[in-house]
């Protein structure tokens, strides 16, 4: 059975960090911190409204295809500037929750106080994010930024 795919488009896209931001804007970070690759659009947004100009990010892989997950890896580690601070971490979707699970614990590794903040969140998900735009069950979110798979 083929997973159902719903598009988001990039006005839902600036509607929904909107809608975050507005949620954050009376809390005080240091850095905003990007899961890459999916949360560095709403990373970028999110870092503009809330007027954050420390970015950084940190990288795992292990998506091969739409829902198709291999060992998860940590493929760049964010700047060793980031530590003793309060860290904004975003992703796009908290699916397995094993990425944002990963980050999160690297960071506060380096003695950073994390709140987490996703666009989408699946019940599945092995940890519920501190903040999320909407929940999402048993769809694959393609985003705007995801360009088609190769054949």
């Amino acid at each position: 059975m083929a997973i159902k795919k719903q598009f988001y488009s990039w006005s839902n896209l600036i509607k929904d960090c909107s809608f975050l931001a507005n949620k954050l804007k009376l809390r005080k970070f240091d850095f905003v911190v990007a899961i890459s690759r999916g949360g560095l659009m709403p990373t970028a947004l999110l870092a503009y409204l809330l007027k954050i100009k420390k970015v950084g990010s940190i990288s795992y892989s292990h998506y091969i295809g739409d829902d198709i997950r291999g060992k998860l890896e940590l493929v760049l580690a964010p700047s060793e500037k980031i530590k003793n601070s309060r860290v904004l971490l975003v992703d796009d979707k908290a699916d397995t929750g094993l990425t944002l699970i990963a980050a999160k614990n690297f960071l506060e590794r380096k003695n950073n106080k994390i709140v987490t903040v996703t666009l989408h969140y699946a019940p599945r998900s092995k940890i519920k994010p501190d903040l999320y735009r909407r929940k999402v069950k048993n769809i694959w979110i393609v985003y705007p930024w995801e360009l088609p798979a190769k054949k």
